[in-house]
């Protein structure tokens, strides 16, 4: 009989393994935005924990050790992928390899095997079971089909371990996958958590575009201007007779037209663009290095852009537009000194008709030159 304080071990290493484990899961999680890039990176990590547990295991025969590699990766399959999975049994299967003895090829086998019911559970079962504690217990005796490979055991060693150590490493997967696969789902309930405050501190929530704030700073990480025939250009766009829309149609529809509004004129811009919803039916649009004649065919671009075609929402469909102020320069200016410049504009726009681009161009003094009310 093995003496009792391996048998708590074997118990009690994951446990240890575990809180160092998650915490480099939150780390690599909150660094890295690929997933795939993500599910390789935690399957190294859980592949070096299987290495880990094989460096001090159980040995019952010469050749022939017992140790919790299996419940790695296992929970690199079930959490990661194929991909996070095979590279932690590959791993796993490199160390077995230099270790030598006659256990290597059903080490390996059980490897696979724990990895591969992983797998099961991770793309046909797991969203399937609603109780996260269910869930995990029959992941982790799925892991511990692995012990099957012990069939294969001389009768004498097969006895030996399912009697003395098959209970024990049940328990260790079972509370393994317990504790690993809770505080997974808890990391990443927390980063989920995270990333929608910092959503809803970014963005509007009604059209989902960046905020003031938000724009604010992008305006200020902008690259500095390098071709001296090119500069910066914000419009300032008004949905023309929005109060009317509303009144008419009901708020929630004005709502929709706003929304349908947002994602027309982003459907105009290039990908440096920023744009933002400022407030109420007010957009926001900087345009970096652009050339006057540039800006403003991106200017008409987004004005044809919500004429030219009716809104749809419930109750049918209405014809929109919006009036545009827009101001280019080349002069290091604040966002808000060029918001000013271009809701001068804007506010012409409206007074000559709505529907129209009011464009305004710095001529290096401080002076505008009003080049365009179309």
């Amino acid at each position: 009989m093995l003496p009792a304080f391996e048998k708590v071990m074997l118990v009690v290493q994951p446990i240890a393994l575990a809180v160092l484990l998650i915490y480099l899961y939150g780390l690599f999680c909150r660094s890295i935005e690929n997933r795939h890039v993500l599910n390789a990176v935690m399957g190294g990590m859980f592949g070096f924990a299987a290495v880990a547990a094989m460096s001090a295991p159980i040995p019952i025969a010469d050749g022939v050790i017992v140790d919790i590699r299996n419940l790695f990766v296992g929970i690199a399959a079930a959490f990661f992928g194929i991909l996070g999975g095979a590279i932690a049994l590959l791993m796993g299967a490199a160390m077995r390899v230099s270790l030598g003895g006659d256990g290597v090829v059903l080490g390996i086998f059980g490897m696979m095997v724990a990895g591969t019911m992983a797998c099961i559970w991770g793309y046909f079962l797991r969203e399937r079971i609603k109780n996260e504690t269910a869930g995990l217990l029959l992941l982790a005796f799925m892991i511990s089909q692995h012990m099957v490979v012990a069939l294969f055991l001389p009768p004498a060693l097969r006895d030996s371990f399912f009697i003395g150590l098959g209970p024990t490493l049940l328990m260790a997967n079972l509370i393994g996958a317990l504790l690993l696969g809770k505080l997974i789902a808890r990391e990443r309930a927390l980063i989920a958590e995270t990333s929608r405050l910092e959503n809803e501190a970014t963005t509007d929530p009604l059209t989902k575009l960046i905020n003031r704030k938000t724009a604010t700073a992008a305006f200020r990480d902008l690259p500095e201007l390098g071709d001296p025939s090119h500069g910066r250009t914000m419009l300032c766009i008004d949905v023309d007779s929005f109060k009317h829309i509303n009144d008419t149609h009901g708020h929630i529809q004005g709502d929709k037209v706003l929304v349908e509004i947002a994602d027309r004129l982003s459907s105009c811009l290039r990908p440096e663009d920023i744009i933002s919803r400022i407030s109420g039916d007010e957009f926001v649009i900087v345009l970096s290095n652009v050339t006057p004649a540039e800006a403003q065919a991106i200017a008409e671009r987004c004005r044809n852009a919500i004429s030219r075609k009716p809104i749809q929402f419930d109750e049918g469909s209405l014809t929109s537009s919006i009036s545009i102020g827009a101001f280019w320069t080349q002069l290091a200016m604040s966002f808000d000194n060029l918001r000013e410049r271009a809701d001068q504009a804007l506010y012409r726009a409206k007074s000559n008709g709505r529907d129209r681009v009011a464009f305004d161009i710095h001529d290096m003094s401080d002076e505008f030159a009003k080049v365009a009310v179309a």
